[in-house]
């Protein structure tokens, strides 16, 4: 079977993590049509489908609420000090799981961040214990509509094709709502004890690892004239150490103690993000790229994805400073400390960056490279703004759920309307489409419907049943669900969703049962990626702050697999039998 060997290959290349989703997906349509496997006239339909639009206008509509601050406010307004960290994960976690329905899961877990970071430092919570749970609870949210994540638009679009028409808004609900709960109530009263709280971040309770920070001795300052010695000394004042003196080239050594500092030496330090401002200030110690007051500059943390642009380069090869005019000043890696210029540093997924520049260039920075911001929303809840927002988000999803119109045409209707209100410029909602997403579902959709033409969707069915049996409902569903599941932590989500849901359809055929179930049961599985960081970009996007390790996901993500399965394979089951 051609065509499954090609998944295989699609698998194994995203599971590497060396390629990324969008170019191992695109690779493989491309191939299929060499092969034959897909017509060359039908190799780019999938990029004019409907579940392509309807993601494209959900992002857009998640990025106008966004920027609203709606949610960090609420968050803000409904967690009393002193609440503890079960009461933190239910309401940070059903804020996340509630926003993460209707808009994108990310955004809404990116807002949480730094209000969960707050409650720790407010109550002497450990980071560790918090941020993971809210990561998982964001997930669970996408599971229960049809634009909370990319896998249901795409489990949609496989109904479609099997001739029995999209799914409704909230027919996701009947089986991802019960689980979303359960999930939650797990996370806070049990998974948030499983997760790991290491000394350094969790312990401490601090927003983030420190920084390694890149310094300059001025020719006034405090620092002009002082030993290494000397200096380590006051800045023990503010939790930081110099790491290391960077001479010519670039090139760095570990200075002795009684070494003296003269004006124009380059120095990497190790210190905590909110001691950089008065701690630098006052012993004459200047951000190495010349930051001054009153400049417009402004400093920024943010999060490189998985798919981020600057993956596995250093800031020299990106040219930040010609290209866009942004200084990158900090690096916070938890675990390791890097004695190396930060132009040589190579980043790498979680790292989280102290950015410096004009904040209408940092914020195109990020978007253009694939980084997440990890900063508190400031903006009012009840501005006009927050209103020409979520007004068109809530007439998109009224008129999709009510069925007046299909859910692209209503979600890219509201998507317009919000733009032409100004709840989001132009420029931001076309830099709030994930296009590797798009590109992965596009690419995909081809390539999933030929094993559908091929019969490969059925061979699997029959090499199932040739080594199994014929199973029962529950058996069936449970395996489908954890078979999907097991593909979704080490692989990208909407490729699982298209690769699993021919299968679902070819099984519920052969056991003359309802589709329905089966590709829920698909849907499912592809959003229940909690075993590992790669499995989703929210799990990526708490590694660093929280102090994770790689490892460290299936303590609490494992637990948290087994009770999806066990809410929904009976609700699934009844779903099959009626």
């Amino acid at each position: 079977m051609t065509i499954l060997g090609l998944l295989l290959g699609v698998i194994v290349a995203m599971a590497s993590g060396r390629v990324r989703p969008d170019l191992a997906a695109l690779g493989a349509l491309l191939v299929a049509v060499a092969l034959g496997l897909v017509p060359a006239t039908d190799a780019f339909a999938g990029f004019g489908a409907p579940a392509v639009v309807t993601v494209a206008a959900a992002l857009v509509l998640s990025r106008a609420v966004e920027e609203t601050g709606l949610v960090q406010g609420l968050a803000d307004r409904l967690l009393p000090a002193g609440s503890g960290a079960m009461m933190a994960i239910l309401v940070l976690g059903g804020i996340g799981a509630a926003a993460s329905a209707f808009i994108n899961n990310v955004a809404a877990l990116s807002l949480l961040i730094p209000a969960a970071l707050r409650v720790c430092r407010r109550d002497g919570i450990a980071p560790g214990a918090l941020l993971m749970p809210l990561s998982f609870a964001t997930i669970l949210g996408g599971m229960t509509t049809l634009i909370g994540t990319p896998p249901n638009v795409i489990v949609s679009d496989a109904r479609a094709s099997a001739d029995l028409g999209p799914f409704t808004f909230f027919a996701f609900s009947t089986a991802g709502l019960p689980v979303a709960l359960a999930g939650l109530a797990y996370l806070a009263l049990i998974g948030w004890r499983l997760a790991p709280k290491r000394e350094g971040s969790a312990e401490d309770v601090r927003d983030i690892a420190p920084y390694v920070v890149e310094v300059s001795v001025d020719e006034e300052g405090k620092a002009n004239g002082l030993t290494v010695k000397d200096l380590d000394e006051a800045l023990s004042d503010y939790d930081g150490q110099v790491l290391a003196l960077i001479g010519a080239g670039d090139r760095t050594r570990v200075p002795h103690g009684s070494t003296v500092l003269r004006a124009g030496d380059r120095l990497l330090l190790e210190a905590e993000a909110e001691a950089l401002g008065p701690g630098l200030e006052t012993l004459g110690l200047a951000l190495a790229e010349k930051a001054t007051k009153g400049s417009g500059l402004v400093v920024a943390e943010a999060v490189v994805t998985s798919d981020s642009r600057l993956v596995g380069r250093n800031a020299a090869s990106v040219r930040l400073r010609d290209v866009w005019g942004v200084n990158l000043v900090g690096l916070s890696r938890h675990g390791t400390v890097r004695r190396q210029s930060l132009a040589r540093l190579r980043i790498e997924p979680g790292d989280v960056l102290l950015l410096q520049g004009r904040e209408e260039t940092l914020a195109a920075f990020q978007s253009a490279t694939g980084l997440l911001p990890l900063a508190p929303r400031s903006l009012a809840m009840a501005s006009e703004r927050t209103l020409r927002a979520v007004l068109p988000l809530v007439a998109g999803v009224a008129l999709a759920a009510a069925g007046i119109a299909p859910a692209p045409v209503a979600l890219a209707a509201a998507a317009a309307v919000a733009v032409a209100l100004g709840a989001v410029t132009a420029r931001a909602a076309y830099g709030a489409i994930d296009w590797p997403v798009l590109v992965v579902l596009g690419a995909m959709m081809p390539v999933a419907r030929a094993m559908e033409t091929t019969g490969a969707a059925d061979a699997v069915v029959r090499l199932t049943f040739e080594t199994i049996g014929t199973p029962a409902l529950p058996v069936a569903l449970a395996v489908l669900m954890a078979l999907t599941m097991t593909l979704s932590d080490v692989m990208n989500n909407a490729a699982t969703a298209a690769v699993m849901s021919p299968v679902a359809i070819g099984l519920a055929r052969a056991l003359g049962a309802p589709i329905d179930p089966f590709l829920l049961a698909t849907a499912i599985g592809a959003s229940s990626a909690f075993l590992t960081p790669i499995g989703h970009q929210n799990n990526l996007l708490v590694m660093g702050p929280g102090g994770y390790r790689f490892g460290d996901y299936w303590r609490v993500g494992l637990p948290l697999e087994l009770v999806a399965l066990a809410v929904a394979t009976p609700i699934l089951t009844t779903m099959a039998s009626a």
